[in-house]
């Protein structure tokens, strides 16, 4: 029996992930049988509202046998509250119902089943019958005692492995010994009539050979290597399996350096420059009272050949107004009244440049000195870099900090409530499916034990149906609510990176970039003197699954890393 049910089911969990396989946990107090597998997990699914003697019906499945046996998704089957398992529908194909119900066990019918057109087992047998296909068990041959010459005495002769594309049953060997009772003739008769004691032994197929002479056992070894090369089915134990799905490279497609923001194509130095700038008018633009759409326009400005409008008409230099005299202000300076049209600010610039930890190499204090007019010579790489260092100095202001606190206290605040709300939204389930067998168990007890009708059952299901579908909707919003693993606590004034690679490459989602939906990678594995932050590269959408599954790699590895370090 125990020969029979690997062969049935086990085969199903061939395409299982590392994790599923880390499930099965074998004498674990937390895991239980599935019914279909009989392999003891921790990832079972289904809660069966039928009405037993002592309870509903206990009976729960894998994800691998509700997918492969029942064409059923286990996250479908968890949410249910109305499930029912397919046992008590009369419709389990495992050994032990089959055999209940008279029929024969199928064996492993997951393979013919998919190359049939079917998504289950269970499909395939309602449409090509359920008697049809059956588990056949191979034929045991019997071993046979024979005399052999001394020569012969410890030969063992092993038949071939016998395999089709459903089952593979392992045949016993055939062993010869020697016996003194055996005539030369009968072991003749044996050997399909081959006088060479020796030549029957080469035309068998052995798996272990030993021959005291020398020249035998080259032939029996040569003989051995390849037998085992055509009949041999090697399986690949979990852990091995997972070593080489380890040593498998996932490539990164590769990317485009060209890189357009707002229209604008981007020089490959000033794209981290631009990047940094966008993203801090996204966090405290509410804050600095900016217009919708400046942080672009400045942009364009900069890049577009426009840099050399007019000051009173730059949006550039507006840019740097308003920030410069919310630094100034910050630092006690009251009287503070810059104007485009004066070259107080620029002055102003230099001075705030001199006194900042930040020194810049490319400004040293004698450009501010020279007036305005150095300013507008500048070009634009160097224009962005004096916006940036304001931004970062900003960060220090007691205007930028308040709203970080504020930020952050609506962040905290929206994720209590969202906790709160999928907390209400499970206890409010858990009534629903408790109320469900509760009204199912009282109607049959009303009709004294006779199972309801498909119209008794769909009135008393189909209104607690309709309130799960409510509770489901209202989880799912708060879920929405919470914010991602890969930010941290600050996630509303901070971009933090996607992923950090070992290489020295880094993934970055911008809110400034296509609304955040494609991935940027910055490598500064590359770095050089013409770009000191690394170059940058951009992926279409058509490339974004394929890097997602570069940056999972990075991450199962790590985890992979980790639990070794630990254990």
């Amino acid at each position: 029996m125990a020969v029979l049910n690997q062969l049935e089911e086990t085969p199903n969990q061939i395409e299982e992930t590392p994790n599923q396989i880390e499930a099965m946990i074998d004498g674990s107090s937390k895991a239980k049988a599935c019914h279909q597998c009989r392999q003891k997990r921790t990832d079972l699914f289904g809660s069966c509202v039928t009405q037993k003697k002592h309870g509903t019906c206990p009976l729960k499945f894998c994800t691998k046998c509700l997918k492969n046996r029942y064409g059923e998704d286990s996250e479908e089957v968890a949410l249910k509250i109305d499930w029912v398992c397919p046992k008590c529908r009369e419709e389990c194909n495992c050994s032990n119902c089959r055999k209940k119900r008279g029929q024969k066990p199928t064996g492993i019918l997951v393979h013919t089943a998919k190359n049939s057109g079917c998504s289950s087992v269970s499909e395939f047998l309602k449409t090509d019958g359920s008697e049809k296909y059956f588990y056949k068990k191979k034929a045991k041959t019997e071993s046979v005692v024979v005399a052999a010459p001394p020569e012969l005495e410890s030969v063992v002769v092993a038949s071939p492995l016998e395999l089709d594309q459903e089952n593979a049953v392992e045949d016993k060997p055939v062993s010869i010994k020697r016996s003194k009772k055996t005539k030369p003739e009968e072991l003749k008769d044996i050997n399909n009539g081959c006088s060479n004691e020796n030549a029957a032994v080469e035309k068998s197929s052995p798996k272990k050979i030993k021959i005291s002479d020398s020249v035998h056992e080259k032939t029996a070894a040569k003989d051995v290597k390849e037998n085992n090369k055509a009949g041999k089915i090697r399986r690949t134990k979990p852990a091995l399996k997972r070593k080489e799905e380890d040593q498998v490279e996932v490539k990164l497609p590769q990317g485009n350096s060209s890189i357009t923001v707002v229209g604008i194509d981007l020089p490959p130095e000033d794209v981290g420059n631009v990047f940094q700038f966008l993203e801090f008018c996204s966090a405290f633009g509410e804050a600095l009272e900016l217009r919708k759409g400046q942080a672009e326009c400045v942009i364009r400005e900069l890049f577009s050949g426009r840099s050399r409008t007019r000051q009173q008409y730059s949006t550039l230099t507006q840019m740097i107004l308003r920030l410069l005299t919310v630094l100034l202000e910050s630092r006690g300076e009251t009287s503070v009244d810059l104007s485009a049209t004066d070259a107080t600010w620029f002055t102003e610039l230099g001075e705030c440049l001199s006194t900042s930890e930040v020194k810049l190499e490319d400004f040293p204090p004698e450009i501010f000195e020279k007036g305005i007019s150095h300013y507008e010579n500048l070009n634009s790489s160097k224009k962005l870099k004096l916006l940036n260092f304001l931004c970062d100095e900003m960060l220090g202001t007691s205007l930028i900090k308040s709203c970080i606190d504020k930020q952050n206290l609506e962040s905290v605040t929206r994720k209590k409530e969202a906790k709160e709300k999928i907390n209400a939204a499970k206890e409010k389930e858990k009534q629903l499916k408790q109320k469900l067998q509760d009204e199912l168990a009282k109607a049959v007890t009303e009709k004294n034990g006779i199972p309801l009708t498909i119209t008794e059952r769909d009135a008393i299901v189909s209104p607690i149906n309709a309130e799960a579908k409510e509770v489901h909707s209202e989880m799912k919003k708060a879920m929405e609510m919470l914010p991602k693993k890969s930010q941290g606590s600050d996630n509303t004034v901070r971009t933090s990176p996607v992923e950090v690679d070992d290489n020295g490459l880094i993934f970055w989602r911008f809110k400034s970039y296509n609304d955040g939906q494609n991935i940027l990678l910055q490598d500064l594995g590359s770095r050089s003197e013409v770009s000191p932050q690394g170059k940058w590269f951009s992926f279409s959408s058509e490339q974004t699954p394929e890097v997602e599954k570069y940056i999972s790699n990075i991450r199962m590895k790590r985890r992979r890393a980790k639990t070794i370090i630990s254990s």
